[in-house]
């Protein structure tokens, strides 16, 4: 019975093993940038498929600027998971670039995420303010993060080609 136990325990191990192996050595550093990439895509998708998406902003004429702040949220994302799991050795400039660039694009749809909760108030109340002020909260939050992610890569990409 021992004997089974021991075998099942490294069995587990081993494919915890190859699971991480998976991931890139780069990705293994930065989990939360990816994680975050993963969940903007997610909005990204929930923004396409609920028109109801940013809450308090049901304009009848405004969905199709829900759309393509949807979609510009989709593809810098989808780009910077795409760097964070390529091998850096192999493609160096396309890491580095794309995912500063990827930054310098989410922190620019954040923003006029966050501006267009600014013009739903100004064209209607909100239902329920509160909501509203933690939504616009983590907006500007996520562009400020964002912007200074893009800047720090910006000023990395400027330290090695001086």
């Amino acid at each position: 019975m021992e004997g089974l136990l021991l075998r099942s325990n490294n069995v587990v191990k081993l494919k915890l093993n190859n699971i991480k192996g998976m991931f890139r050595n780069h990705l293994r550093e930065r989990p939360f940038d990816f994680y975050v990439a993963f969940v903007l895509f997610l909005l990204g998708v929930y923004g396409i498929v609920d028109d109801g998406w940013p809450e308090s902003l049901i304009i009848e004429d405004y969905s199709w600027v829900i759309t393509i702040l949807s979609i510009y949220l989709m593809i810098p994302s989808g780009v910077i998971m795409m760097s964070l799991t390529c091998n850096r050795k192999k493609r160096p400039i396309f890491a580095l670039i794309s995912e500063m660039y990827g930054w310098f694009f989410i922190a620019a749809a954040a923003t006029a995420t966050a501006l267009s909760y600014i013009g739903a108030l100004v064209v209607s109340y909100p239902d329920n303010v509160f909501s509203w002020i933690i939504w616009f909260i983590i907006w500007i939050g996520m562009a400020i993060a964002s912007a200074v992610r893009a800047f720090d890569l910006y000023a990395f990409y400027r330290s090695i080609t001086k």
